[in-house]
């Protein structure tokens, strides 16, 4: 499966790159030049933080292991619950693991799920959408969060890890998604808080690792040792760029081709036409649908936020860090986002309408009543 979605997105490429050329006849050499162009964001979000995952490993290590050892836990998993892996997530979460397979599992699993929401999807929502669909936002985001578990479970499986040492693992990031979710349906002004000030910590500290950087590489002066080389994270945002060159095209023909269908798929469902076109954007990129939010119903936030949890960037820029850094994993990465992303699609499709009807019904009665008295 890896390989075969690598040479599909290989091969859209290379069709975007000749009708770039060509005069862009197919209206899909414009997405290939929006992928690559990518390649300045990504650098100023990910080359920072990447070059300073060796200095977090070396002061998670000695804090982190001692306590994982006495409730016989994985270290990886830790920094995976907070990082996105394409945000020092996968390389700390690599160095602090026990084993190669939990270091994949949790620096790639784990990481692209519930370590991107926390440090990527939730801060950057909150800076984009209005103070009105916060409420739609933070319940979509409850139901992805639900569903995590369940994709990586599927992974783990996928990867053929020990069953025991797979749930047993699996139990702090169930707990985690229980605690964060009922933080949201409870206290969401609370979380929002907690998770803007995150976000802006991590934005930055990649800032401070960016400028570190190019200090050494600009006066040759290294102000501190323990730096990841350029060469390493420069290669990777190369390889996400390449990546989403290919995967926008490929993304936008499926759109062109499927349109009709999946605006009948949107009507069936309750959900409009921007919303649907949401869900495929979360398959490229989470921040797509952010920019169209308030011309979704409803029904159509929720729901899309519920996907964007775990299946956002699945074709995208996560699917082309893991392609760089660990191709035997995209098989399971996919298989995680997609199990858990769909799953979250139903339930929030569920629960919408579950509690629209006791609304309605809340609403009837009380009408009753006072018609009654």
């Amino acid at each position: 499966m890896d390989k075969f979605v690598l040479y599909l997105i290989g091969s859209f490429f290379v069709i975007g790159a000749i009708d770039y050329i060509t005069g862009n006849h197919l209206k899909l050499g414009e997405k290939f030049e929006e992928g690559i162009k990518t390649m300045g964001a990504l650098g100023l979000g990910m080359i920072g933080i990447l070059s300073l995952a060796p200095i977090f490993t070396n002061f998670l290590s000695s804090e982190i292991i001692p306590i994982c050892r006495v409730f016989n836990l994985d270290p990886s998993i830790v920094p995976a619950v907070f990082l996105a892996v394409d945000m020092g997530g996968y390389q700390i979460a690599d160095k602090l693991a026990l084993t190669k397979e939990m270091g994949a599992f949790s620096g790639i699993i784990i990481a692209s799920t519930l370590g991107a929401t926390i440090s990527f999807s939730i801060p950057v929502a909150l800076g984009m959408l209005s103070k009105e669909d916060e409420k739609y936002f933070s319940k979509g985001v409850l139901v992805g969060i639900i569903t995590i578990p369940i994709g990586c479970l599927a992974a783990g499986l996928w990867q053929k890890i020990n069953i025991g040492i797979l749930v047993w693992n699996l139990v702090p990031i169930f707990v985690f998604a229980i605690i964060l979710g009922a933080g949201l349906l409870k206290a969401p002004h609370v979380f929002i808080k907690v998770f803007n000030v995150f976000g802006k910590l991590i934005i930055s500290l990649s800032t401070v690792g960016l400028l570190l950087q190019g200090i050494d590489v600009i006066f040759g002066v290294r102000l501190v040792s323990g730096l990841a080389p350029l060469s390493e994270s420069t290669v990777i945002v190369g390889k996400i760029a390449f990546v989403l060159g290919g995967a926008y095209p490929m993304l936008a023909l499926i759109n062109r081709i499927f349109k009709n269908s999946f605006k009948e798929i949107g009507e069936k469902f309750g959900i409009n036409s921007v919303s649907l076109a949401g869900i495929l954007g979360n398959l490229a990129s989470n921040l797509l649908i952010f920019g169209t939010y308030k011309e979704m119903n409803p029904k159509g936030k929720v729901v899309c936020t519920a996907f964007g949890v775990s299946g956002a960037f699945v074709f995208g820029g996560q699917f082309g860090f893991v392609s760089g850094v660990a191709p035997e994993m995209l098989g399971a990465f996919i298989i995680s986002k997609l199990t858990a992303g769909i799953i979250s699609i139903v339930l929030a499709v569920w629960l919408y309408d579950r509690e629209s009807k006791q609304f309605s019904h809340k609403e009837n009665g009380g009408n009753c009543n006072e018609y009654q008295g």
